[in-house]
């Protein structure tokens, strides 16, 4: 496995970023208060460093959260949000439903069209 991939991986499992905007700070701050750059904070987001347990303790504790929370995954939120679309619009009225179905299938052809006329076809 390269390490490009096993940042990719680790870019998609630990949530710093979402979790530190969560909690309203920003990377200066954050870096600040962990002792350590914002480049390197940036780099952890983006999944191009992979930092030590003690950072990542380190960093938990800056933002007073379990340091497991940093390893959520973002998937079954993402799952659950869908959830909640789905059911939300299950219990709208038929013709609602319908309309909303019919505006996205619109828009959905526009896009498509204009794709193809930007190609000259």
């Amino acid at each position: 496995m390269s390490i490009r991939l096993i940042n990719m991986n680790l870019k998609q499992i630990l949530n710093l970023k979402k979790t530190r905007k969560e909690r309203g700070m920003s990377q200066m701050t954050l870096s600040r208060l962990c002792d350590t750059t914002t480049n390197y904070i940036g780099q952890i987001e983006m999944g191009r460093r992979i930092p030590s347990f003690d950072k990542i303790e380190q960093i938990a504790a800056v933002l007073e959260i379990p340091a497991n929370k940093l390893f959520e995954c973002e998937e079954k939120e993402e799952k659950r949000d869908k959830l909640k679309a789905k059911l939300y619009l299950e219990k709208l009225p038929n013709k609602v439903r319908n309309e909303i179905i019919r505006h996205l299938v619109d828009s959905i052809k526009k896009e498509v069209d204009a794709s193809f006329n930007l190609q000259n076809y």
